[in-house]
């Protein structure tokens, strides 16, 4: 039996958003992931959700991008899904996918700061990102 497969964007540290089409199975988002599995909601962006390492920041794994809207970061490498009314896993929309690129893009973590040394820094560049995307009625 084929296992059904899901598009999806995987994002690495430092590397633009890929979309790609994954096998749905645990063991092939642990891989992504790096690790044990967690699932947040993706800020501003219905019916997504957010895969990232339980333990990344506990590794010290490389800062990813920030949510603002969470006041958190996102380290190590992660995963942007869709998911059904069941709430299992699902392929991500084309407006989905837009969206989350802008979100990414608009938070991500510039190469010349390294996240854990330069957090405050870091932190007002953020939010003073998230006052102007907020404003953006378009990026929502």
């Amino acid at each position: 039996m084929e296992k059904r497969k899901i598009k999806v964007i995987i994002k690495e540290p430092y590397k633009d958003p890929v979309v790609s089409e994954i096998v749905d199975d645990l063991k092939t988002i642990q891989k992504i992931v790096g690790g044990y599995i967690e699932v947040v909601p993706f800020p501003n962006v219905k019916g997504v959700d957010l895969v990232v390492n339980e333990e990344g920041k506990l590794e010290k794994l490389p800062g990813n991008f920030f949510i603002p809207h969470y006041e958190d970061c996102i380290v190590g490498s992660c995963m942007i899904t869709g998911y059904n009314d069941e709430g299992e896993f699902a392929s991500l929309a084309d407006k989905q996918i837009e969206k989350v690129n802008k979100y990414i893009k608009t938070f991500e973590i510039p190469k010349e700061y390294d996240l854990y040394y330069d957090l405050d820094i870091l932190q007002r560049i953020m939010n003073r990102k998230m006052k102007e995307f907020d404003k953006d009625e378009s990026l929502c």
